[in-house]
């Protein structure tokens, strides 16, 4: 494995339809929450678990981003350990990039590529799997 440094563009190439569409589903979701927070009533935004019963992979993400809004960071961590820490990574790969204008670029041989994604699979499992017995 081969981890390096380098220099790139400050601002990424990503499509201006990417942004909208996340920034859309930010307001909607900030909209539902605000008016289940208004009349007073639990929400369940989680079609996922709304059909089956069980908490999809990232149930407990809505909770976690108004801990961390508040403040809580732990607590935000708690709800969804492993996307809460891929957000993280994220977060600090833009800002690494937006303010340095450096990215991290990884090199991985085959077999390194094969035993990274069994962990990210081996990590996404587990952590769902924390998701339905704790947060669910």
């Amino acid at each position: 494995m081969k981890v390096e440094v380098v220099h790139a563009s400050r601002r990424p190439p990503w499509p201006l339809w990417a942004a909208a569409l996340v920034l859309a589903w930010l307001a909607l979701g900030s909209l539902a929450i605000w008016l289940a927070d208004y009349r007073g009533r639990d929400l369940q935004l989680c079609t996922f678990k709304r059909i089956s019963g069980v908490a999809c992979p990232t149930c407990g993400f809505t909770r976690g981003a108004l801990h961390f809004v508040h403040g809580h960071v732990v607590r935000a961590w708690l709800c969804n350990p492993f996307l809460f820490s891929v957000l993280g990574l994220f977060f600090l790969a833009t800002g690494l990039r937006l303010f340095f204008a450096r990215r991290v670029k990884v090199r991985l041989t085959r077999t390194e590529r094969r035993i990274a994604l069994a962990l990210v699979v081996g990590l996404f499992l587990l952590n769902w799997a924390y998701v339905i017995v704790y947060v669910g």
